[in-house]
């Protein structure tokens, strides 16, 4: 809770250089959510990604650096300089560089056999049903992380190579994690189906259970807007 205070205070100025007077309640909290998401990515730079072996860190993991960076720049610059709505093909475009940058971060990190980053995917569909944004954007980024994987679940049971594409962390590193003779070591097909298995239940679990409460809470909104606008109906009848 302190960290969301600290980042609404720090981009208050880009609250007010991006809200208009003729936002929509949703436009308000579409862009004052984008904005807090693109300074929070931005902040996130400044902290080792990979605390425990940054000086492994290789070619994807920079991609994904620079990705967050020129996404949030877009997201600043459209929103706070052109003072431009935060509509649903913006949206869509900001959350398919997002996907991008979790995709090069999470393929490095199990690379590396560091803390995946897969999971952010789970916080990118909590937002996307905060914003109210489309559905097919939303199962859209679950489709893919799904696909994701289920590409490392098979990369895992069966090493057909993916992580040994050039630029991922050197074998000599890998060589003192494990001594396997084909790095990163692979595993069963029944642990790695087990493990697909249980992954997947928690993302698709989380997002039934967010999209239900972001659903009722809508469906809410909805219903006090519609008595308020009966109130004044009646209101201006009653005053006739």
């Amino acid at each position: 809770m302190e960290v969301v205070r600290l980042l609404q205070k720090c981009c208050s100025p880009c609250f007010n250089r991006a809200l208009l007077d003729s936002d929509s309640p949703l436009q308000v909290k579409r862009k004052k959510l984008l904005i807090l998401v693109a300074v929070f990515a931005l902040a996130m730079l400044i902290i080792p990604l990979h605390v425990s072996h940054t000086e492994m860190r290789g070619i994807y993991s920079i991609c994904g650096q620079y990705v967050t960076i020129f996404d949030s720049f877009l997201s600043l610059t459209w929103l706070c300089v052109f003072q431009k709505q935060a509509t649903d093909g913006f949206i869509s475009v900001t959350v398919a560089l997002y996907s991008v940058t979790v995709i090069l971060l999470d393929f490095e990190s199990h690379t590396a056999f560091d803390i995946p980053c897969w999971p952010m995917f789970v916080i990118l569909v909590d937002v996307l049903l905060v914003l109210e944004c489309p559905m097919r954007t939303t199962f859209t980024v679950v489709a893919t992380c799904l696909l994701w994987l289920f590409v490392l679940m098979f990369e895992e049971a069966f090493r057909f190579g993916f992580y040994d594409i050039e630029g991922t962390p050197n074998q000599s590193y890998r060589r003192g994690v494990c001594d396997c003779e084909k790095l990163p070591c692979s595993s069963s097909v029944g642990l790695s189906t087990m493990n697909f298995v249980t992954q997947c239940f928690i993302f698709v679990f989380d997002f039934i259970c967010t999209r239900g409460f972001a659903a009722a809470v809508l469906e809410e909104k909805n219903r006090i807007l519609a008595s308020i606008q009966t109130a004044n109906l009646i209101a201006e009848s009653l005053s006739r």
